[in-house]
């Protein structure tokens, strides 16, 4: 399914693109009338979630356009305007539906689904090619009968294929619908989600073959962080932390190799631990340590700002008395007390920079803590970056894009094995 978003409200469209996609939709966001209207009429969308305050052309002119030009397809009206009279207009100018600001993520899903139901013949929402079976609205992919796990963007490739058969694809074309992206043809990233990681993980055994040894040893032996936190945290459940600390530490390492940074096995040890605050706040205050969590939740703020609004201390801090404890070596220490507080590391800036920076990226790709954070980050405004520009020359050079592929790789290896070992 693809999805549309005319928002002008930068954090607000992230939000909610970081939401869809994270329930396997690929998503286009367009900060203007004028932009949207002209995407909705060139382009197959399956949704439009249309803002009425546009620039350079309002919201209701954009949906009175689209209604002369593709009258079959679904508009989802989302504004701050809670006038009957607004409602009145827009309904019967053509839209379909119509959600109020502020509002529950899970009820936009919700009301996505139902657009969709509505809108697809059953032939169209239900694509079958012999035994295998993919329903586009219940996301479910079956091959005989038998259920198949599948990551974002693997649903989201099967599902274009599938609805091109006897078409030939290239490239460009389904890393344009796919991943919403304009990228040089000779890149090999659809090559490698066909051919290279398609048989999925449904056993350890499975996830050795088609994962390597190498990298499932490292998560095999970073299961030790998740077997220190309790099993009873007041609700919370502790494997999404230790999800985003191992994706902490496959980033920073990844990160290290490509910057030249001189010691990468010691960037994804300090990835991996960089959270262990974390693990003392679940065992000495589950309850305080709760309602800290659910503020950022429900703010979306990042986590360490809401302990230090609702505890008065960060996981840094509590971080760094663990850390003494275990006599970590100085530069992991800092790692643990000076991640979110980088002008303070004068010895080991470089190292605490770098999981800086790879903690950051893993938040704003989805890897969080079971939530997503509603702000819009720029990476080469983070003091981590200005570190290590002036230590490693390597960054001059480096290839955000295809870190941005890499990582999304990552992402889903966690996701995957973590299912297998720990979530069946």
């Amino acid at each position: 399914m693809r999805i549309l978003i005319a928002e002008d409200d930068e954090a607000l469209a992230r939000f909610v693109r970081q939401g869809l996609e994270g329930e396997h939709y690929s998503v286009d966001v367009l900060p203007d009338g004028e932009q949207a209207r002209t995407a909705a009429t060139e382009f197959e969308y399956d949704v439009v979630i249309l803002d009425l305050n546009l620039p350079k052309l309002d919201g209701v002119s954009v949906l009175r356009y689209l209604r002369s030009k593709k009258p079959s397809l679904p508009v989802l009206v989302l504004t701050q305007r809670t006038r009957v009279e607004d409602r009145v207009q827009c309904l019967d100018t053509g839209a379909d539906d119509y959600l109020a600001k502020p509002f529950s993520f899970s009820e936009l899903s919700a009301r996505i689904r139902a657009l969709v139901r509505r809108s697809h013949l059953p032939s169209e929402s239900v694509l079958v090619a012999g035994d295998l079976r993919l329903d586009r609205v219940q996301r479910i992919v079956e091959r005989a009968g038998r259920r198949i796990e599948l990551t974002g963007k693997e649903f989201s490739l099967l599902e274009y294929l599938m609805l091109n058969t006897g078409r030939n694809l290239t490239r460009s074309m389904i890393i344009e619908h796919v991943w919403n992206l304009t990228f040089d043809t000779t890149t090999n990233v659809v090559d490698v989600y066909i051919f290279g990681r398609w048989q999925k993980i449904d056993s350890l055994r499975g996830a050795i073959v088609g994962l390597g040894f190498h990298r499932v040893s490292d998560i095999a032996m970073s299961c030790g962080v998740l077997n220190l936190m309790p099993k009873d945290s007041a609700g919370i459940d502790p494997v999404v932390f230790w999800e985003h600390s191992l994706g902490c530490a496959l980033v920073c390492r990844h990160f290290a190799r490509t910057i030249s940074y001189p010691d990468p096995s010691k960037a994804y040890l300090a990835g991996l631990l960089h959270d262990l605050g974390i693990i003392v706040n679940l065992w000495v205050l589950p309850k305080e340590f709760g309602e800290a969590y659910e503020f950022a939740r429900a703010q979306g703020i990042p986590l360490h700002e809401a302990e230090q609004s609702v505890l008065g201390f960060t996981h840094c801090e509590s971080g760094r008395l663990l850390a003494d404890k275990w006599e970590l070596s100085p530069d992991l220490r800092e790692v643990v007390s000076l991640h979110h507080n980088l002008q303070e590391s004068h010895d080991h800036a470089g190292l605490v920079a770098l999981v800086e920076i790879s903690d950051l990226l893993c938040r704003m790709s989805g890897l969080n803590y079971g939530y997503m954070e509603n702000r819009q980050v720029n990476l080469l405004d983070q003091a981590g970056f200005s570190v290590l520009s002036q230590q490693c020359q390597g960054l001059k050079d480096f290839d955000w894009a295809r870190l941005t592929f890499e990582m999304d790789s990552y992402m889903e290896q966690v996701h995957a094995l973590v299912r297998t070992i720990y979530r069946k």
